[in-house]
């Protein structure tokens, strides 16, 4: 029997538009709360980002947020990872240095924002404040005084895949970088990943990997997917994602490919 139900949201949970079918995800979760059945958002977003997509539902929703380096569960931090100040002030000096990194928007995600240093008129600004709250542009990002759980790396039309090979090369041990599916790739300590959040939430519930459904589509979601016994790459997934999955939905984001498959678990 199902106990967690664990999903990446863009790309995943969410359509191309970034909807989700609100009724019937609440219905859904009233049964879920019925059966026991504990559902978790699981994603490489910000956790006040993930909070307004599910606010005005009624149930238990727990959240694996900035790849599993932010865990809360009712209403309550129960874990979190931050980045060290000298090490993402690193980052931030070899992408302004590194050729390779030209072009480069970044943005940090920290406990009380998130920061960029890019224009606020620019497209890029426009389409980053959707996935982050208190969302501030600030002169340089070195003088930011918070605590950062995760770093956004992005660019427009390049090879993600190299510059994060370099990119681990380069901080192998102290960092890792993971594609996040948006033409960037998100920056977090290297033992943090979303399979590292259902870890954690499954000793504080005791609920085992067996009893674990989790959904992806991006390489982020990859250790997720292997981790839960039932781990469904999205139909729409990156080649990758589709390959390391166990399973594959029979629908993409767009046809309610996540809601159609929890249902068929819910009713066994």
């Amino acid at each position: 029997m199902i106990k967690m139900i664990a999903t990446d949201m863009d790309g995943t949970f969410l359509s191309d538009e970034k909807k989700f079918n609100r009724p019937r995800f609440q219905t859904m979760l009233t049964e879920m709360e019925r059966q026991g059945v504990h559902f978790v958002a699981a994603s490489g977003n910000q956790l006040w980002h993930l909070q307004e997509v599910f606010s005005g539902l009624e149930g238990e929703i727990t959240y694996v947020a900035e790849n599993g380096a932010v865990i809360v569960a009712n209403g309550q931090t129960l874990h979190a990872d931050e980045i060290p100040s000298v090490l993402w002030h690193e980052v931030i000096k070899l992408v302004r240095e590194q050729p390779m990194f030209d072009g480069v928007h970044v943005i940090i995600s920290g406990q009380n924002g998130a920061y960029t240093e890019m224009s606020a008129d620019s497209s890029r600004f426009a389409a980053s404040n959707y996935f982050y709250s208190h969302f501030q542009l600030v002169p340089d990002l070195l003088d930011v005084q918070d605590t950062i759980f995760k770093m956004d790396l992005s660019w427009e039309h390049v090879n993600i895949y190299e510059k994060a090979d370099y990119f681990n090369n380069h901080f192998d041990g102290q960092l890792r970088a993971t594609s996040s599916g948006l033409g960037g790739m998100d920056v977090i300590m290297p033992h943090v990943h979303k399979a590292y959040g259902l870890e954690f939430l499954q000793k504080q519930w005791q609920i085992t990997p067996e009893e674990t459904l989790a959904f992806g589509d991006n390489g982020n979601d990859i250790e997720m997917l292997q981790f839960a016994k039932y781990g469904y790459a999205m139909k729409n997934a990156a080649p990758e994602v589709l390959k390391a999955a166990p399973f594959v939905t029979e629908w993409n984001n767009n046809e309610e490919g996540v809601l159609n498959t929890m249902a068929a678990f819910l009713k066994r």
